[in-house]
């Protein structure tokens, strides 16, 4: 990808997962959630400086020192210039994170679905209807989190009060098009996912299985049954972030079809 579709893809990640205060600056967006997650508490850029980037890099060090927060930049392939300048202050690489695309309208993505569940032994072909039926049948979807919180928090495994009013907060103050999934297993709640769309892309996330229902396959149907709820709404794209070291997630959104596009990581003052 080029620079200009790279810092349009973060634009929308970080519309997707919307911090408490932003400001903006110069082309620079500087976001605080709290202290919670990187991506709400961090600067990104999405256009050419017009000030010394040395001077903006102190007035993020000042801003968030005020906040008694750490100063973070969450650096793309595109800002191998200001990654550089940061490494040499004294920053330090934190959590490098792939960046990875769907598009749902490939013959790739269609043999996919064609083949979902389908036995060596089967001669029928199964129209993609019927598939797509069967991936979707036992989830439910919203565009209200009220009842999606309890079980995302759950699996999770968060009691952190704090933590947790704080991730409500970046959901509500959300404002493109949500979509929370709730995956069903012998008719009870066993996996949960959520999406943000806008403009034919659609932000894949916080995908997660209850613990006691891993290893049945649960993961990859859940996140079918986000990405064709997602095309529905209207959103050709599917993509999503996902840790360079999680190699189980890698592996699962590879045979899903998604594909690397860029990577990132967090630059953190030490």
């Amino acid at each position: 990808m080029d620079i200009n579709e790279i810092r349009a893809l973060e634009k929308m990640g970080s519309n997707g997962w919307k911090a408490m205060e932003i400001q903006e600056y110069d082309g620079w967006e500087i976001r605080f959630g709290n202290g919670y997650t990187g991506r709400a508490n961090s600067v990104s850029v999405y256009e050419d400086s017009t000030k010394r980037p040395e001077d903006k890099v102190v007035y993020c060090e000042n801003l968030y020192s005020s906040k008694g927060l750490p100063c973070i930049f969450k650096m793309t392939d595109a800002d191998k210039e200001l990654s550089e300048y940061l490494l040499n202050r004294g920053y330090k690489v934190v959590t490098p994170t792939d960046v990875m695309i769907l598009d749902t309208d490939t013959k790739e993505f269609a043999d996919i679905l064609a083949n979902w569940k389908k036995k060596e032994s089967d001669t029928n072909e199964t129209d993609l209807d019927t598939k797509k039926s069967e991936i979707t049948e036992n989830a439910i979807f919203s565009d209200d989190p009220s009842d999606w919180f309890d079980l995302y928090f759950e699996y999770e495994g968060f009691t952190d009060e704090k933590k947790i009013e704080a991730y409500k907060q970046f959901h509500y103050n959300t404002t493109v098009t949500k979509l929370y999934v709730t995956l069903l297993h012998e008719g009870k709640p066993a996996a949960v996912a959520s999406c943000a769309i806008e403009d034919g892309y659609s932000l894949l996330h916080n995908v997660i299985v209850d613990e006691k229902y891993r290893g049945l396959g649960l993961g990859k149907k859940l996140c079918l049954a986000a990405i064709l709820k997602s095309k529905e709404m209207g959103a050709k794209y599917s993509y999503l972030q996902v840790i360079k070291d999680n190699e189980v997630a890698i592996s699962l959104y590879n045979k899903l079809g998604y594909k690397k596009i860029y990577e990132y990581c967090y630059l953190k003052k030490s």
